[in-house]
């Protein structure tokens, strides 16, 4: 773009109407918003922007320094045409600001909602606009301190406080929107790149981790003292009440045939993950008779959630093993899920005993290290285990989970496999 452009902005080079644009065409703005919130999981975007970034706006910089090459530094019947290092310093400078608005289109990534959605849109144009704006001032600032033009700097200045015509705005759209959008279209591909190069490696540590997890439940996890003591209770009711030794053994039967079909799944929904869950709390229910009572409450939107198969039957064996007691009192246990701030929060706690101060990691035993363990898996960082004291008594142990919904984490699963 030539230095007259800012300082007069009715004069445009004659040669300029027929060359094409400084920069290659612009890709569509929405293709860069189409990975999603994997722009914004990205751990490290700035390099992202520097590098793919920077490599898209030095191409543009060396094309528009080859095709003002004969007339840089020049006089025109326009005006004065910037010099090379001028011209140089002026795409700099507008790429540095580029360079916030890539990051804040980073953080603000793609949401579901639709009317979300359009405000990013919004908030992307604002930004788009703040960029051609800067782009202006950075040729007056370049042509007054490199080349010296310091008085058409200040008429440009005065130019830009005042009123400047649609031409004004037009010039910095034609040659800075398309390497702006190229840009940012490449570092969004990138970061999805990423994204799904680190989902797919998650994927494999998952289905490594939930297939140690199942041979462990069945094994060591399940315990086999709860199986001997389940057919026990059973052998003893056969005598005194053949009804309920028949429904515990079915009960019994269902976790198991539960924990068997979840080998063919590293995730499942909550409903499915819940339903086997009651299978295993019932059979404890009528081991124990009286002495335990059982709850369990999911809100409905949480159903559909996908979690890690057989993730909650550790934690709930964890309540049941460490709240009974000698003393006779009857062990309430809740297994409560709901949706809160697009999180899927699932608590399960006991009445007795109540913790003083929440568990450090380094206390759990190797049921629980191995639900932190698959929960690393396959949410990374992105998902919380706590250990602690119930506000209304009792222990409580809490998840905090990605809200993600099942249909589409089994699809894709399967485009990953």
């Amino acid at each position: 773009m030539a230095f007259p452009e800012s300082l007069v902005p009715h004069g445009v080079l004659p040669s300029m109407r027929s060359r094409p644009p400084e920069a290659f065409t612009a890709s569509d703005g929405d293709a860069a918003e189409g990975g999603g919130s994997a722009l914004h999981g990205d751990d490290n975007p700035w390099g992202v922007i520097w590098s793919v970034g920077g490599a898209c706006w030095f191409i543009v910089t060396c094309s528009a320094l080859l095709w003002m090459l004969p007339a840089s530094g020049t006089h025109t019947e326009h005006g004065y045409v910037l010099s090379s290092a001028a011209r140089a310093l002026q795409h700099l400078m507008v790429f540095l600001v580029a360079a916030l608005a890539y990051r804040g289109a980073i953080a603000l990534g793609w949401p579901q909602r639709q009317w979300a959605q359009a405000r990013v849109v919004l908030l992307h144009s604002v930004m788009a606009l703040a960029v051609m704006a800067w782009a202006p001032v950075a040729l007056a600032l370049a042509g007054g301190f490199v080349d010296g033009r310091i008085a058409e700097m200040n008429q440009s200045f005065r130019l830009w406080l005042q009123d400047p015509g649609w031409e004004y705005w037009a010039m910095p759209m034609r040659f800075f929107l398309p390497p702006y959008v190229l840009g940012l279209c490449a570092i969004a591909l990138v970061l999805v790149s990423r994204r799904h190069h680190r989902e797919a490696l998650r994927a494999a540590e998952l289905a490594t981790a939930c297939a140690a997890a199942r041979m462990a439940m069945l094994s060591a996890q399940l315990q086999p003292h709860f199986l001997f003591n389940s057919l026990h209770a059973i052998s003893v009711l056969i005598d005194e009440s053949p009804r309920q030794a028949s429904a515990m053994l079915a009960r019994l039967g269902d976790f198991l045939r539960h924990a068997l079909e979840s080998s063919h799944w590293s995730w499942v929904d909550l409903a499915t993950e819940l339903a086997g869950l009651e299978a295993y709390l019932s059979v404890q229910q009528m081991r124990f008779s009286d002495a335990l009572r059982i709850a369990i409450d999911a809100s409905p939107e949480s159903l559909g959630a996908s979690v890690p198969a057989l993730l909650l039957q550790p934690l709930a064996e964890n309540a049941i093993e460490h709240g009974r007691d000698d003393s006779g009192a009857v062990l309430h246990v809740r297994v409560a899920a709901s949706v809160i701030d697009d999180r899927l929060c699932i608590a399960v706690n006991n009445s007795s005993p109540r913790l003083r101060t929440d568990l450090s990691p380094a206390d759990y035993g190797h049921g629980l290290g191995n639900v932190v363990l698959r929960l690393h898996a396959a949410y990374g960082d992105d998902a919380r285990l706590t250990i602690g004291p119930d506000p209304q008594g009792g222990t409580s142990a809490y998840l905090d989970l990605p809200l993600r919904d099942y249909a589409v984490t089994r699809l894709q699963r399967r485009d990953l496999a």
